[in-house]
């Protein structure tokens, strides 16, 4: 983050209070731990108004109807990632953005378990619509990618092969683009795709290049007649979430601030409307009778507490991964960046003309409220209109005749390990007058010091959250379960292991820093995830699985082939730990290999709370 008008306030004053100014006025190109308050904050209550912030023309909600995207087989798919123009509510004008095959965002995606699937992406992008805000200071980012930038795509939660996940160090520009199997060896599932470009990853997603992905088996076949009972056709609707900032001419505006510069990572993006499937506060009309939604936070950076205006229960089906055993109903859910919840709702006992808002009630973490991130209440409306057909909730999802098995009882790990999350000023972005940034282990990215996993194993992973910050931390390639969530004292922490030098991987275990006994996940988050809410001053235990070779479908650890197109970027480190640049495809290019797992607040995750991990067979 950056202040101009307060550069020794701020982030640390405001939030922290506890680093001296003289750490602040050190030249050393050294990043500079950011320590944590005394004691826990508790989340607080957003402004509804800051004259500081950027704000959206005043815009009436639930005048636009609910776009609804096509589904398409995903096999044999060609995808062009192209510009277009959208209108993103009836009172602003049209403006340029991204799509896959479409002005904005893509279409549903449908696989079959075991049905492998060859799709291409192809890079026919223009100049960046959000070009001013390129950050020339992030890894291999260069005047460049304002005018041609780069892109990949990563199938989020996909068990796939390293060539086939989207690696951020390999991309592809105008003209180019990828081409990848998906085995799709995974139980069904809501999955989705988007760019992971590195470097200005939060930037092509904001300007809309992602889509959902249905992953079907003989069970949820997506069908009328499918086993589980679960609604179909009509009845079963994606719901991708997203805020976002307006200017007047309707382009998106992706500052927070108004004190912060243009052009820079402000380590988050929060908006004060909030887009379902790119439209602004959308209606939807529906029918008595029961819906399954396929909900998506694809926002960048804001976690979300959703509920009911009139406190109508949700019952959730299933997590990232799949299903849960059985309907768990609850009248609030929190989904955090990249969660999947998979609901259904029943309207059946509502007259006609009811009208149900989605609202949005989480408070902010102690990061969002320094930088005043906004209020943001509203989400879609609902208004019932006519009969519909019978339905009703399934009793059962897993464990019983005709059904898929139950979920599995928590393993038992093959290895315990601890990580840490760990905010930082860093002086060699100077220019950006007070730049943060978030890192895990207190490791830079490109960093040599790499984990490795085995695949076919369980592990603990023990994640303590030392920032101001809530992170949805999400692996690559894995499978998650929550064990638990536990607070700490993080000063107390701190004092007693001082983080080294950056670089220097900082990973001691907090559990002697406890405060409160370990909480268990609610009933709905009990099942199987790609990504977990790691909250601040807390030890986020999570059993991790690593797929088989069977599953995976090769080996995980093979080097990536560079394509001719493509251009790719050294994962080695540099003396200034910057990166290098990407370059044009050759015989000798840079060796890269394994996964990432890292933070999905998108600033975070460009700039530099991304790790690589190698999984060997």
């Amino acid at each position: 983050m950056m202040n101009e008008k307060l550069p020794r306030r701020g982030f640390l004053l405001g939030a922290l209070g506890v680093l001296g100014t003289s750490c602040m006025a050190s030249a050393a190109a050294e990043p500079v731990p950011l320590p944590p308050p005394p004691v826990p904050i508790p989340p607080i209550p957003a402004p509804t108004y800051t004259p500081l912030n950027y704000h959206s023309p005043a815009l009436q909600p639930y005048v636009d109807a609910l776009p609804i995207p096509e589904t398409h087989a995903v096999a044999g798919q060609s995808i062009i990632a192209t510009d277009g123009m959208h209108r993103y509510h009836r009172d602003l004008p049209e403006t340029r953005t991204w799509g896959f095959g479409q002005p904005l965002l893509g279409p549903n995606l449908e696989a079959h378990r075991d049905r492998v699937a060859h799709i291409s992406f192809r890079n026919q992008l223009g100049a960046h619509p959000l070009a001013p805000h390129v950050d020339l200071t992030m890894h291999g980012v260069t005047e460049l990618d304002r005018t041609d930038p780069r892109f990949t795509v990563h199938l989020h939660g996909g068990v796939n092969t390293p060539d086939s996940d989207g690696h951020p160090l390999i991309n592809w520009r105008n003209g180019g683009g990828p081409s990848y199997t998906y085995n799709n060896r995974q139980e069904a599932a809501t999955l989705w795709y988007h760019d992971h470009a590195m470097g200005i990853n939060r930037l092509n997603v904001q300007a809309g290049l992602a889509g959902i992905y249905y992953l079907r088996d003989e069970f949820d076949t997506g069908r009328a007649d499918n086993p589980l009972g679960l609604p179909s056709g009509e009845f079963e609707i994606p719901l991708i979430v997203q805020d976002r900032t307006f200017n007047a001419d309707g382009s998106l505006q992706p500052m927070v601030a108004r004190y912060i510069p243009e052009g820079y990572n402000q380590s988050g993006q929060f908006g004060d409307t909030c887009c379902v499937n790119g439209v602004v506060w959308p209606e939807l009309a529906v029918r008595r009778t029961l819906y399954r939604f396929r909900l998506l936070n694809g926002s960048n950076s804001r976690p979300y507490i959703f509920e009911f205006s009139n406190g109508m229960l949700f019952h959730v089906i299933g997590t990232d991964q799949g299903l849960l055993d059985a309907p768990v109903a609850t009248p609030s859910l929190r989904v955090s960046n990249a969660e999947r919840v998979d609901l259904l709702v029943d309207f059946s006992e509502l007259a006609d003309g009811t009208a149900v808002e989605l609202i949005n009630t989480a408070e902010n973490d102690l990061g969002n409220e320094v930088f005043m991130v906004p209020e943001l209440r509203r989400i879609m409306r609902f208004v019932v209109a006519g009969p519909g057909p019978a339905a009703s909730i399934p009793a059962r999802l897993r464990g019983g005749d005709g059904l898929p098995a139950a979920l599995e009882p928590l393993a038992r790990p093959d290895l315990v390990r601890t990580a840490t999350l760990i905010g930082l000023n860093d002086p060699s972005r100077a220019a950006a007058v007070f730049p943060t940034m978030m890192a895990q282990n207190n490791l830079p990215f490109l960093t040599s010091d790499i984990d490795t996993a085995r695949a076919g194993t369980v592990e603990q992973w023990n994640i303590v959250n030392t920032t101001p910050f809530d992170h949805p931390m999400h692996w690559h390639l894995a499978h998650l379960r929550v064990l638990g969530r536990q607070p700490i004292l993080t000063s107390a922490y701190w004092l007693a292991n001082p983080p080294p030098a950056f670089g220097v991987r900082w990973s001691n275990s907090a559990d002697a820093f406890a405060i409160g006994p370990q909480q268990g996940p609610p009933p709905w988050e009990a099942g199987w995830k790609d990504t977990v809410e790691c909250p601040t001053d807390t030890i986020t235990r999570i059993l991790v699985y690593w797929p088989t070779l069977d599953e995976i479908g090769a080996d995980p650890d093979m080097a990536i082939p560079i394509p001719p197109d493509a251009e790719a970027m050294s994962p080695a480190p540099t003396a200034d730990m910057s990166g290098g640049m990407f370059m044009p495809a050759s015989d000798s290019g840079p060796e890269i290999r394994g996964y990432v797992w890292h933070c999905h607040n998108l600033d975070h995750e460009d700039h530099d709370m991304m790790q690589q991990i190698r999984v060997r067979p």
